[in-house]
């Protein structure tokens, strides 16, 4: 990465803070105008999406405070990708550029970049740019997540850099091409529209911040914000002690192959710098589940942020980090392999050894592992008299955080990559569309145990009152998000058809086209997270209140944490520890894993 920009004395200290905080409620207004213009639920509900501005050379500067992580990091490559393609000397004020191209500045498909230069009395200023994740982009599934997908030619469009709108005036046959390959295209025309709106706003902002302060001074505040990110980072680092720490995650298997595929990562520490090399990772899969060289680098900016003490993330993190990927691998993928279920496959994964490693070698802030996302696309046509349309119904389900040193895990929020999402209530999805919801509710013991226990998961039933496509991408139904320091791993992920009966069939999380319709009931599981320490010591009064607020059971107190409770009165909440069995339990299970690990 770069070296830092040449500090500046144009800023004082106030009008420094003043710009930088103004840079951040630029993106927030960006992001807001998104969420009150788009069409599509998981945008304007779901909140995936993100605002950023960039300095004249395409560098990040700023973010936004409900700006979806995965899109943060990425975008360090996205907008210098627009000017090389595109050209600098090509640029012309009121232009707005697309693209969505995920081997060189997307995560997937889906991920709608727009981007727009800022001009100011002729010089090339700034850009701003929204990004958001459109329902559907065309290919094989409805809402264009194809887990078994063996190229992307079976995912969607692939947009390279075009210009959108020249000059201020809308290329309409651009728009219409767009439009004719995507379902529901009414719904694709308000994101758009939504889109376009958020980065004029973000550049009627910045003007307004060149009249009050002068464009010199907003300049250099851009340089400077990054240097300041820059400093931040090092010092992190420089705290940190020099050495190799070595993580790896995995994604359950490769849709074809079965097979389990293992992002491996060294952390090098050295003095005011760290290397990521991912180097010794696995090689592609045959499957949509690759990680594009955008989204791995989001994945290192998210795992930093999950660790590390808090700063502006912007490109000067990223002077501080090297990154090594090889070309071809499960983190490098190269056209034309799928990509479409990155996120919830080698994205988290690359993001769970990132946040393990950096962990290591910062204890007093590390954290267990987090649930996968549970992402599912039910699609059909909707025969209601009020409705008779096509629909695209996004079902997530959020799960658990991990357990940290000083404090439980968070329950059913979204994995870090997603982190700025929002739940899409079941109420609205009822009103929209064909589906009924009998169950959305935590999962009781799913949390991984840990003298901090990881937060628990989420279980969904729901039933189609139409019929439909069931497709489901997610990760961790083989193993648990990972533990740390002793803690014990999360519940599995599970995605079953009519549970408890005989006619009850596991999907598996990896589901493509699936027909269901009326009478199913379809059954989520979300992760529950990875602990933090020994579940042994893990006081007895916190298992009292996680008895209490139903994120434990009795049994599960007894198994997980060797605490033997008893029941006085449990529509009262009256519960009570035996403390004789507890210490003796707690004894005997100490002596097994002492004598387990001597043989």
């Amino acid at each position: 990465m770069s070296s830092s920009a040449p500090a500046t004395t144009l800023l004082d200290p106030i009008s420094f803070e003043v710009l930088r905080a103004a840079f951040t409620a630029t993106c927030n207004e960006m992001a807001l105008v998104v969420a009150k213009t788009a069409y599509s639920t998981p945008v304007n509900e779901g909140h995936d999406f993100a605002g950023g501005l960039y300095d004249h050379h395409g560098q990040l500067v700023s973010q936004g405070e409900f700006d979806l992580p995965a899109f943060v990091g990425l975008t360090i490559l996205t907008v210098p990708e627009v000017i090389r393609q595109i050209g600098r000397e090509n640029m012309e004020p009121g232009d707005i550029y697309i693209i969505n191209d995920p081997y060189v500045a997307s995560t997937h498909c889906n991920d709608i970049h727009f981007i727009k230069p800022i001009f100011v009395d002729g010089e090339l200023l700034a850009f701003t740019s929204s990004t958001a994740h459109w329902s559907d982009v065309g290919g094989v599934v409805a809402g264009s997540l194809n887990c078994a997908a063996r190229s992307h030619f079976e995912e969607g469009m692939r947009i390279p850099a075009i210009t959108l709108f020249r000059r201020g005036e809308m290329n309409h046959d651009i728009v219409a091409l767009l439009l004719h390959n995507m379902r529901q295209s009414w719904e694709r025309l308000g994101d758009l529209n939504a889109q376009v709106a958020a980065v004029r706003a973000g550049e009627e902002r910045i003007r307004v911040l060149i009249a009050r302060h002068g464009v010199a001074s907003v300049r250099a505040a851009m340089a400077e914000v990054q240097n300041y990110s820059e400093r931040l980072a090092r010092a992190a680092f420089s705290s940190l002690p020099d050495g190799v720490y070595t993580a790896e995650d995995h994604v359950d298997q490769d849709v074809h192959t079965g097979e389990r595929k293992t992002i491996r990562l060294d952390f090098v520490v050295q003095g005011d710098h760290a290397v990521f090399d991912l180097t010794r990772s696995d090689g592609a899969a045959e499957s949509g589940i690759n990680c594009t060289i955008a989204a791995c680098t989001s994945a290192i900016f998210i795992g930093l942020a999950a660790v590390l003490p808090p700063m502006p993330m912007n490109a000067g993190v990223m002077r501080a980090v090297e990154i090594k990927a090889r070309r071809g691998s499960i983190v490098w993928a190269q056209p034309p392999v799928g990509i479409s279920g990155l996120a919830i496959t080698s994205m988290d994964a690359t993001t769970g050894a990132a946040m393990l490693a950096v962990g290591q070698a910062l204890p007093e802030r590390a954290v267990g592992l987090p649930s996968a996302i549970v992402n599912s696309t039910f699609a059909g046509a909707d025969t209601r008299p009020t409705f008779d349309a096509p629909f695209i119904n996004y079902i997530w389900a959020f799960g658990g955080t991990g357990g940290t040193k000083y404090k439980d895990g968070s329950n059913t929020l979204a994995s870090p990559f997603g982190a700025s999402s929002t739940n899409i209530p079941c109420e609205l999805q009822e009103r929209r569309y064909p589906v009924l919801y009998w169950v959305h509710q935590l999962l009781p013991d799913s949390g991984g145990p840990g003298e901090t226990r990881g937060g628990c998961g989420l279980e969904q039933l729901i039933e189609p009152s139409l019929p439909g496509s069931l497709s489901n991408i997610c990760n961790r139904e083989k193993q648990g998000p990972a533990g740390i320091f002793g803690g014990g791993s999360g519940w599995t992920s599970r995605l079953v058809v009519n549970p408890d009966t005989e006619n009850e069939t596991n999907l598996g999380t990896f589901a493509v086209n699936v027909p269901v319709g009326p009478g199913a009931k379809l059954s989520f599981w979300s992760n529950g997270a990875g602990g933090y320490g020994d579940p042994l010591d893990r006081p007895t009064d916190r298992i009292l209140n996680d008895i209490r607020d139903g994120y434990l059971t009795v049994p599960a107190a007894r198994e997980q944490y060797g605490v033997v409770v008893r029941e006085r009165d449990r529509r009262r909440l009256e519960y009570v520890v035996d403390a004789g069995a507890t210490d003796r339990l707690r004894g005997e299970m100490r002596s097994a894993r002492a004598a387990q690990t001597v043989r």
